[in-house]
């Protein structure tokens, strides 16, 4: 069967009016109150705002709180406390703030147990300490060469020998001269226990003044030269160093010298001598008198009563081996070439002048120094 087209003429009825705008309200409406019910809260029943009724009232709960049976049920989450009815928040400041608490006491125990540190460093820098300090001319290489000279064994054995009277006296810090370069590395590699300054870091000239600490007791805390005039005048560095006793704190300045003496080889050399010992203590005196630490000085320097006189007549050094201190000069008896002199802050007690039989042609001279309580 076949379909038949409407004729064209035809018209369907017209839609009656409220079926037109009917759906059209429905749509605009049903948004607007959704969006009504998300962004309006419920407002106060029309009662709220009258007082109730002796009638209608619900009591209180026992608590007090005026809240009724139903309002008893409300979720915890929506009353804005967790499981146990506290306040969220002020649980997290409570925690929050014991927290801080207990890290405000670490701190402040912290804060003691650095304050008693740095009081018993304090006070062990104020306190004595005592160690052995010598000088010692320990006889060049080049004066006796290879296979030594009559009577003198050569630099190896002597080196031995020296070793031997530093250890056997327990010496903590020692001023050499004559310690040449191949004495040096003869020196290093046998005595291990000891540090040196300036070692071969200065040449050939100044290794032969080099200053040595027990490693054990000090260590080097600061270090600088001084130009002397050695024979004929020519210049040659010469150490000072600070040291720092290792169980203590405590600090002195030590210098060493060689003066140079007169001989047949080398001249006539009081000028120089004169001008190296006015340097010396200038720079020392000052080291001391500007500074807070003590001054300890070793050398050979090739005069007796004269060196001694100059060294102590400012009142500031006086000598281990004994003797006067201040203007009027007494030295002490039995005076040699090599001393050793302290700054005010310096105690000596033992001096003693040590044969080294051959492994010099001069004695080593010692002494027990004691850097004096700070006030």
């Amino acid at each position: 069967m076949k379909h038949k087209d409407p004729e064209l003429g035809t018209r369907r009825p017209p839609w009656p009016r409220a079926a037109v705008w009917a759906p059209l309200a429905v749509l605009l409406v049903v948004p607007i109150v959704v969006w009504a019910s998300f962004f309006s809260g419920p407002g106060p029943s029309d009662g709220a705002a009258e007082p109730a009724s002796s009638e209608t009232a619900e009591p209180p709960d026992s608590d007090g709180s005026g809240r009724g049976g139903a309002a008893s049920g409300e979720d915890d989450a929506g009353s804005g406390k967790d499981a146990r009815g506290g306040d969220p928040v002020a649980s997290d400041g409570a925690s929050a703030q014991a927290a801080l608490d207990k890290s405000v006491k670490r701190f402040r125990a912290a804060q003691r147990r650095l304050a008693a540190r740095v009081s018993e460093q304090l006070e062990a820098r104020s306190q004595p300490v005592s160690f052995k300090v010598a000088s010692f001319n320990v006889l060049g290489d080049s004066h006796t060469g290879p296979g030594g000279r009559p009577g003198v064994p050569d630099a190896s054995p002597r080196m031995d020998m020296a070793i031997a009277t530093l250890r056997n006296n327990g010496v903590d810090v020692v001023g050499f001269q004559e310690f040449e370069s191949t004495q040096h590395n003869m020196f290093v590699s046998r005595a291990g226990e000891y540090s040196l300054y300036p070692g071969l870091s200065l040449g050939t000239k100044s290794v032969r003044f080099n200053i040595a600490w027990r490693s054990s007791m000090f260590r080097l805390v600061e270090a600088h030269t001084l130009s002397i005039p050695y024979a004929g005048g020519s210049r040659i560095e010469m150490p000072v160093i600070l040291l720092e006793s290792t169980s203590t704190g405590r600090r002195a300045w030590f210098a060493n010298f060689h003066n140079p003496a007169d001989t047949a080889n080398l001249g006539q050399n009081g000028r120089w001598r004169a001008e190296a010992a006015g340097i010396e203590i200038a720079h020392l005196t000052a080291l001391r008198q500007d500074g807070d630490y003590p001054v300890i000085v070793t050398g050979d320097f090739n005069e007796r009563a004269e060196i001694f006189c100059r060294f102590t007549a400012s009142g500031v050094f006086s000598a281990a081996a004994g003797g006067s201190t201040g203007p009027a000069c007494a030295p002490p008896s039995g005076m040699q070439v090599d001393w050793i002199f302290g700054s005010t802050g310096v105690t000596f007690a033992d001096y003693a002048v040590t044969d080294t039989g051959q492994a010099s042609d001069h004695e080593m001279v010692q002494a027990e120094a004691t850097l004096t309580e700070v006030e």
